[in-house]
Order: structure tokens, then sequence, then C-alpha cells
């Protein structure tokens, strides 16, 4: 059914989203990883998930980019094929 709404799903680390769309914030900050498509050195693997060292921050500058980044609103693409299979990877075409 088109345009049927669907519940967010929670985020489970996978990076698709940093991955596949870096955020502007990477954009500007490493244009040379997003140009080649690497992993923008900002999105770490802790051995289990996913975590950008910008929304790790404490205090205010970890609330903007929490803000900014969206986090905690759940997962948007429906169409994820990562989510069933968190792991590290090594760029764009790592599938």
């Amino acid at each position: 059914m088109m345009g049927r709404i669907r519940p967010k799903e929670e985020c489970v680390g996978c990076g698709y989203c940093c991955i596949q769309k870096p955020c502007s914030f990477c954009k500007i900050m490493y244009p040379e990883h997003v140009a080649d498509g690497s992993i923008c050195p900002l999105l770490e693997w802790n051995g289990e998930r996913y975590i950008c060292r910008l929304v790790m921050m404490p205090g205010k500058d970890g609330n903007f980019y929490r803000y900014m980044l969206w986090v905690g609103k759940g997962c948007r693409n429906y169409l994820n094929p990562w989510r069933k299979d968190v792991r590290p990877r090594r760029g764009i075409d790592d599938v």
C-alpha cells in the first residue's frame, strides 16, 4: 500500500545512514572521505555497532549534534538491508 505510515524502528547501529549518505558535518569536515567513498573518520565501530563521535560529545556540543542528526528519533529507512547484518564495513559498496 502506497503512503502507509510505518512506525520508526530503533537504530541498531549498522552504519547504513552514515556510510551511504554522510551527514553535512562529515561533508564539511572530511570532504576527501566523502569524495572517495570512505567511511567518515568520526564514525567508529565499537565491536558491536557504529557510533558517531560527534553525538557522543558531552554538553552543549553533543546536544547540538544529537538534535541536528535526529539521534533517538528512530530509523527512517525502511528498506535498509544492513539492519539484519550489523558488522564493520569498508565503505559505501560493502554490501
